[in-house]
């Protein structure tokens, strides 16, 4: 299918993007965005076996086999693909992926985007296609920095994955998840303002309170609108475990009082 259009959907962990891409790859229309960029997923692997692309380097093969020997990914790193290879997978996924109305879409946070493309010599124009900018944040950050830690705890990133462990409240933790936020988040402003670029903005929020509305948001933004907007495929993680731990932080560090709101039903 040939490329017309790319989505970028740019995020930081926790926002609510694999909720929200998980209804845009139902709608058939948005270009399948997931985290193509992540090397470290189960996804990436079984993509890259489709394509064949990115091939590990001829120096790394014999650690890469000592790895994948020892139960881990072959690679460590982008640093096992060489340049050339992985534009071709950056060109294959797009030849894959992209949906019957043209449009490819990618889910990336900021620390794939810098380490798998920018570092790489490319950016979001490497498909020669208008780019569509979507940015979804998350207002009560300190929420985020909790789901953040406990998802690194319990290595359960969505709904769809089993829980390996029992979260354990860390204060140290959330505080280091929301100093990362703030980064990341400061890193998309300035990539954004240096390129001149304005990307349609929603939020977790939003998504969460009229999903129906936002979804046709970005679809009209895509110029592609839709009559029915699909059902997600994965739901919210939180509990109530995340309220008590917010307030047992705020109890310790009141100074982040305004980075978060503690009203019900928000996860």
């Amino acid at each position: 299918m040939e490329t017309r259009s790319f989505l970028a959907i740019a995020s930081v962990e926790r926002t609510g993007s694999t909720l929200l891409c998980s209804i845009l790859r139902g709608t058939h229309l948005a270009g399948t965005p997931i985290e193509y960029l992540n090397i470290q997923t189960k996804n990436f692997e079984r993509i890259r076996n489709q394509c064949g692309q990115p091939k590990i380097k001829f120096t790394h093969r014999p650690i890469a086999r000592v790895r994948k020997l020892t139960g881990r990914y072959p690679w460590r790193d982008i640093s096992y693909f060489s340049s050339t290879s992985w534009r071709r997978y950056l060109s294959a996924i797009a030849q894959q992926h992209t949906t019957t109305n043209g449009v490819f879409g990618i889910k990336m946070h900021w620390n794939q985007y810098k380490r798998h493309m920018l570092d790489m010599g490319v950016d979001a124009s490497f498909w020669n296609v208008p780019v569509k900018w979507v940015r979804i944040t998350r207002e009560d950050e300190l929420r985020q920095a909790i789901s953040f830690v406990r998802a690194a705890q319990t290595e359960s990133w969505n709904s769809n994955m089993a829980t390996k462990a029992e979260p354990v409240y860390d204060a140290d933790a959330i505080a280091s998840a929301l100093a990362r936020i703030s980064n990341e988040n400061s890193d998309w402003d300035v990539y954004f303002a240096q390129n001149n670029i304005t990307p349609l903005h929603i939020t977790y929020e939003q998504l969460t309170r009229d999903m129906d509305a936002t979804i046709r948001r970005i679809m009209s933004f895509i110029e592609t609108p839709i009559d029915v907007v699909p059902e997600p495929q994965t739901k919210k993680q939180g509990d109530s475990i995340n309220k008590e731990w917010a307030e047992r932080f705020l109890t310790q560090y009141p100074e982040h009082t305004e980075r978060t709101r503690m009203w019900q039903g928000l996860h």
